[in-house]
């Protein structure tokens, strides 16, 4: 295999992982539509490059953290199908890993995005005209709808009296 034909394996193999996770993870889901609704509230302000760079960075840290939990889980999952204490902590580590970035992606967001006047005039573009009011209604209810959707892994080590594995 040549040099250019290995680099677009790369690229498939790590596609078709992310591909994974959009079909069987519910929290990878989650953190696609906030990104989105990030990007999108984040038109209102007047951030600069810089800004727009944390935003992205942060955003990208947050999903690649659980797409790292994903593997984590997934490879715990076959190497220890039954349950096991060992197991349990290496995927409460990985998911402790997500939270932590998730934390420090909603403060990032706070100090960012935390200015009232900006609030107040994104509440007033969407109350004021009732079709821009019910355009966001029905993307957060599709939103909803997309993270709901997501097909269940089918894979072993649950936890004691727990039938789920998130």
């Amino acid at each position: 295999m040549n040099k250019l034909t290995e680099a677009f394996r790369s690229f498939y193999l790590a596609g078709r992982g992310i591909a994974f996770c959009l079909r069987h993870e519910r929290h990878f889901r989650i953190h696609l539509i906030a990104t989105v609704y990030v990007m999108f509230f984040s038109l209102f302000y007047s951030f600069d490059r810089t800004d727009y760079a944390i935003l992205v960075l942060t955003c990208a840290a947050v999903i690649s953290m659980e797409i790292v939990n994903t593997s984590v889980e997934v490879v715990i999952d076959k190497v220890s199908p039954q349950y096991n204490v060992y197991a349990m902590i290496g995927k409460d580590i990985a998911a402790g890993a997500v939270l932590f970035t998730t934390i420090g992606a909603i403060a990032v967001g706070i100090f960012m995005f935390w200015d009232i006047e900006t609030i107040a005039k994104i509440i007033g573009f969407f109350t004021s005209d009732p079709v821009r009011l019910a355009l966001l209604l029905v993307s957060f209810a599709l939103s909803v709808w997309f993270i709901m959707k997501a097909k269940p892994r089918k894979l072993g080590n649950k936890r004691k009296g727990n039938i789920n594995n998130d």
